[in-house]
């Protein structure tokens, strides 16, 4: 059954659909209204239309006007049970998040532009709004994925406002500074505009469900720990799936097994739940073909343990290759480089189409799975990012050939961490990654021709925030960061240590070093150690 997720946010939600169900048994009234048609299902009508009318369309009232992901429909049923007294058991409820997702779900396209906010990302920086009204009527309490993540018709967009100024009548106080109604107006017709219940792609896709079952090849990253390799099978039961997965750190480390439970939602949105050891992982994916799947997982007790997936369907037809070790390769050099993939014995030098001046002069099979191999960059070649091309052989992702590595940056860029573990709040650590960077070909650093070339191992400190002020020093009571660039906060509660603030929150400047083809790189941070997310906000 799908979890309620709660991402970080300040305030206010923009999760507005007033899905009341206050019924289990629909009345005598509402069934003469009803058509012939099942509205959504049967489990909605059971559940929902108890309070939710058919209106004059022949629609379910609020219900039908909406599109939704799993975890929105789970949180808007979780809602009508809290406050609108909705009363279902755990089978029922799963039902209904089935039913809805199906019915009155969003399309790929439209749930992979929110995959961040779905799979409750960490520390992720969103884009600025486009538009200056959502930026400042919305984003000021919540984060844009939240209304990102759904789809209404104008009257349902209108209905948010006043869902807010009910739930929040303090909204007035916090845009003080604003005329909040006439800004969420702007906001309001903006996204009726651009985030319509009515949607081509939907269209498309609606009806449509992807099989998984079967083997496939992963290949999965995890901050502080690097890259891993691995292998997966799902099974069909019903309407569910089992999956077994082994995995295999590069760095040499032992190979872990998992098993998974999962359910597959709007015929591409698998959504798992893996035992690993004493570690419950929550996982996020999304079926993109026949022959691939994508997404994201984390750890239950620590959404800030988290790392990112792709399986690969196994074909024995052709060399394909899922991962390389490096990607980025330098010019003026022979290059040492690993394949892994599928089929790899059958791979040839003349199956790959390399860009000119990038020559392939050596090619080991290692085993059907791993092939390593050398190769030349001339000084002369250009910098850029390409694709391997070859009609006889398969190969994901892109590769780069560049000049230097110029600086580093680390991701998160702005870590957010929160505390826990005392009590009934979880922490949330987070994994800090380097990665290199080359200017490109204009040769200035931060410009939109640099080059991406990877994460680096690098040495990990906390510095004083901000540095060189004298005050108080944060560093020895938020937490701690490890040789591997796992930051981990302290407990929540007062320590009476502490003078002035009495809790373990704060701030320290997260630095960097790594020595990249020769040269020494350093970068720095901000990061912040706060409380836990107690706030219990309305969907």
């Amino acid at each position: 059954m799908i979890k309620q997720k709660f991402l970080s946010v300040a305030a206010a939600v923009g999760v507005a659909l007033l899905v009341s169900a206050c019924a289990e048994n629909p009345s005598t009234e509402t069934n003469e209204k009803a058509t012939s048609a099942v509205h959504v299902s049967q489990q909605v009508e059971k559940s929902c239309m108890g309070c939710h009318a058919v209106d004059q369309e022949g629609k379910l009232e609020r219900i039908e006007s909406v599109r939704k992901s799993p975890e929105g429909w789970s949180q808007t049923i979780a809602r009508m049970e809290r406050t609108h007294g909705l009363t279902i058991t755990d089978e029922e409820r799963e039902q209904l998040i089935t039913d809805l997702s199906r019915e009155r779900g969003l399309a790929p396209e439209e749930a992979e532009k929110v995959q961040y906010w779905l799979a409750n990302k960490p520390s992720y920086a969103e884009p600025d709004p486009k538009n200056e009204s959502v930026a400042q009527s919305c984003i000021n309490c919540h984060a844009a994925g939240r209304f990102e993540a759904q789809r209404r018709t104008e009257e349902e967009w209108k209905n948010l406002k006043d869902f807010h100024l009910v739930s929040y009548p303090s909204i007035y106080l916090n845009h003080r500074h604003m005329d909040w109604p006439q800004e969420a107006d702007k906001a309001i017709e903006y996204l009726a505009k651009n985030y319509g219940v009515e949607s081509k792609v939907w269209d498309q896709w609606k009806g449509n469900e992807y099989d998984v079952s079967g083997k496939w090849k992963v290949v999965g990253f995890q901050g502080t720990k690097g890259f891993y390799l691995g292998e997966s099978e799902f099974t069909k039961a019903d309407d569910r799936y089992s999956e077994k997965k082994s995995i295999k750190f590069l760095t040499g480390q032992e190979t872990k097994q998992l098993n998974g439970d999962m359910k597959i939602y709007t015929g591409y949105m698998l959504r798992s739940h893996y035992k690993q050891n004493d570690h419950k992982i929550n996982g996020f994916y999304n079926v993109t073909s026949e022959n691939l799947i994508k997404g994201d997982w984390s750890y239950k007790e620590d959404l800030g343990i988290s790392g990112e997936e792709t399986y690969y369907k196994v074909q024995t037809k052709k060399p394909e290759i899922i991962h390389s070790e490096p990607r980025a390769w330098r010019k003026g050099s022979v290059n040492k480089v690993t394949f892994y993939g599928m089929n790899l014995n059958k791979l040839k030098e003349k199956d790959l189409s390399l860009p000119e001046g990038v020559e392939l002069t050596k090619l080991t099979a290692v085993s059907d799975e791993q092939l390593t191999a050398e190769v030349k960059v001339d000084k002369k070649a250009e910098s850029n990012m390409f694709v391997i091309n070859g009609d006889q052989a398969a190969v994901h992702g892109k590769f780069t050939v560049y000049d230097q590595a110029d600086y580093l940056k680390i991701e998160p860029s702005y870590g957010v961490s929160r505390m826990g573990g005392a009590g009934p709040m979880d922490k949330m650590s987070i994994q800090y990654v380097a990665y290199a960077y080359s200017k490109g070909k204009d040769g200035k650093k931060e410009t939109e021709d640099d080059l991406k070339l990877g994460p680096v191992p690098a040495e990990w400190s906390l510095l004083p925030y901000p540095e060189g002020a004298e005050g108080r020093d944060d560093r020895p009571y938020i937490g701690k960061i490890a040789a591997d660039g796992l930051y981990t906060p302290s407990v929540e509660g007062v320590n009476e240590e502490r003078e002035f603030v009495q809790e373990n929150v704060g701030s320290a400047t997260v630095a960097a070093k790594a020595k990249v083809d020769g040269k020494e790189l350093t970068v720095k941070s901000h990061h912040i150690t706060t409380v836990p997310d107690y706030v219990n906000t309305i969907h």
